[in-house]
């Protein structure tokens, strides 16, 4: 990934004009120490190296190992897991003009010539931020502020600076914002980096938001193969966001989509209504079709953290009504009719 021209003039780097290559050489062995947002607990090791390198070090044919994690980084909460807990089960942000200033002030340091002398104040004010919230629900206010202050902000530097982010973050909130402050923007190298982030699941949502854009001319087939490729909060993010354009995305939308590691509660109405299983219920489905209906249904009906069917006025007497044709496990029946 490209460290761009700022980034030299921050880092006092060569002034002279470098291919691809040679800057992704050059940020190797001549960048200085990555960028943490906070100070590590001691019990931790210390950071490796940026957190771009660490993923990539591990990929291997679109995936990481299912033991993967990035050591330096504590707590208890599985990959994703805690910006799954604030988009599923917490309202959204209300208006908060404070907030949005604070954003805004940050945003305009990001994107000025000198922007490489902000990157601590920048820190600050999202360090500070983050103790009331969570980046992750701060993603549309970030976007939506960008868009709305063109004037006021040098699209190019920010566009760096997120790079930078990116390329020098240890810490989850760096690596966070560095993406949502390059998601609304359509650089070729913006859909790689998400494809590249995208197979960790505490990285999985940023991009399925960004590669579900009409702009990327494959992004949702690039969204489908990370959807295939995690399993965690990963998969359930980018069945959300998953458009079911083909009939293999479809397909596996209905057999496979709900199934993750953390609860398929979470994937299994979105997946009946992608999977278009009321027009297969219209048509002339057959039995393995209507048994992978039957158990989405029922990972959407038990009890749980999530609403359920949510058009189950169509789906469950279609589903009930090919009974003779399909026998219905006597369990799932008492649900669906208990529903």
């Amino acid at each position: 990934m490209a460290l761009f021209s700022w980034i030299k003039n921050a880092l006092n780097k060569p002034e002279e004009e470098k291919t691809e290559d040679a800057r992704s050489q050059e940020s190797d062995t001549k960048q200085e120490e990555p960028v943490s947002l906070e100070e590590e607990p001691a019990a931790l090791p210390r950071p490796e190296c940026p957190i771009y390198e660490y993923i990539k070090s591990h990929t291997q044919d679109g995936r990481l190992p299912e033991d993967f994690r990035i050591p330096w980084i504590g707590g208890l909460w599985a990959p994703g897991a805690q910006d799954g807990v604030f988009l599923y089960h917490m309202a959204p942000l209300s208006s908060d003009p404070d907030r949005e200033q604070k954003i805004l002030q940050a945003l305009k340091m990001m994107s000025s010539e000198d922007n490489g002398d902000h990157i601590q104040e920048v820190f600050q004010i999202f360090e500070k931020i983050e103790k009331d919230t969570s980046i992750v629900r701060l993603f549309d206010e970030i976007i939506r502020i960008i868009l709305a202050n063109q004037a006021d902000l040098n699209f190019g530097n920010l566009l760096n600076f997120g790079d930078w982010l990116i390329c020098n973050g240890v810490s989850l909130l760096s690596v966070k914002l560095g993406l949502t402050v390059i998601a609304p923007f359509s650089a070729p190298f913006v859909e790689e980096v998400m494809t590249e982030f995208g197979v960790y699941d505490e990285f999985t949502y940023y991009a399925a938001r960004v590669l579900s854009l009409k702009y990327w001319q494959n992004g949702n087939e690039k969204l489908f193969d990370l959807a295939k490729n995690v399993r965690g909060w990963g998969r359930i993010h980018a069945v959300e966001y998953l458009q079911p354009e083909t009939q293999e995305i479809r397909d596996w939308l209905l057999y496979e989509g709900a199934d993750n590691d953390i609860l398929s509660q979470y994937a299994a109405d979105t997946c009946l209504q992608k999977a278009g299983a009321e027009e297969r219920l219209d048509a002339n489905l057959t039995a393995e079709e209507f048994a992978a209906i039957g158990k989405l249904i029922q990972a959407a009906l038990e009890p749980g953290p999530c609403p359920g069917v949510t058009d189950g006025e169509r789906i469950l007497p279609k589903f009930l009504a090919r009974e003779k044709e399909f026998p219905i496990d006597p369990a799932l029946k008492q649900l669906i009719l208990g529903h």
